[in-house]
């Protein structure tokens, strides 16, 4: 009968445990250090208030008002719900919907221009400041969420932009907006101070 000499160590053995283990420290090497990258990079928003939600303090209005935005002698609905503004015609036809990366707190229909029509007013959060339309001193990624009033007009059964105002800025959290009359709008800040603006043409300057 033969005898059963002792299996020696396989170099393969050893060679294919090593590779394992090198493959599951390198993925977990990997995992760290793109969780460590995440990190860094929030710390590094957060240090230049660069949120990437809109503030706490923003209160979301629902508002339903009907007028005539389009001078034609019948009403459109104006709805803002789940921060989505929608305006229907009479027949219940979806005549516009805001934009789906806009996030609208507050909506008016008030003649804010002065010029005898209402329009659309919105007092909206977006990501970034200028769209895909940047002046050529801006660079790199903006994912900021800033705060804006835009103003629009009914016309030929489309919205068309009056004026897409720049950023408010942290200086002027502004709570709610309304119109006191026309060619004045009235905002008002999160600790309840008002100012009124007036239409120039060119935006809103400050009257008080």
């Amino acid at each position: 009968m033969d005898e059963q000499l002792p299996r020696e160590p396989q170099l393969t053995d050893v060679d294919d445990g090593k590779k394992s283990m090198t493959k599951r420290g390198a993925s977990w090497g990997l995992r760290v250090l793109v969780c460590a990258s995440a990190i860094c990079a929030v710390a590094f928003l957060c240090a230049r208030g660069l949120g990437l939600t809109e503030p706490s303090w923003v209160t979301w209005q629902q508002r339903t008002v009907s007028c005539d935005l389009d001078g034609d002698g019948t009403s459109e609905t104006l709805s803002l719900a789940r921060r989505t503004v929608r305006v229907t015609g009479a027949d219940g036809t979806t005549l516009y919907e805001s934009d789906g990366t806009w996030r609208v707190s507050d909506v008016l229909a008030a003649d804010v221009t002065n010029d005898g029509r209402p329009e659309l007013v919105m007092l909206l959060w977006r990501r970034g400041n200028y769209g895909n339309s940047r002046p050529l001193w801006e660079h790199g990624l903006d994912l900021r969420m800033t705060q804006h009033i835009y103003v629009m007009r009914l016309d030929g059964g489309s919205m068309q932009p009056v004026w897409m105002g720049h950023e408010l800025g942290d200086g002027l959290k502004v709570a709610t907006i309304e119109a006191v009359e026309d060619g004045l709008l009235e905002l008002t800040t999160t600790d309840g101070t008002k100012s009124t603006w007036e239409w120039d043409y060119f935006g809103f300057s400050l009257v008080e």
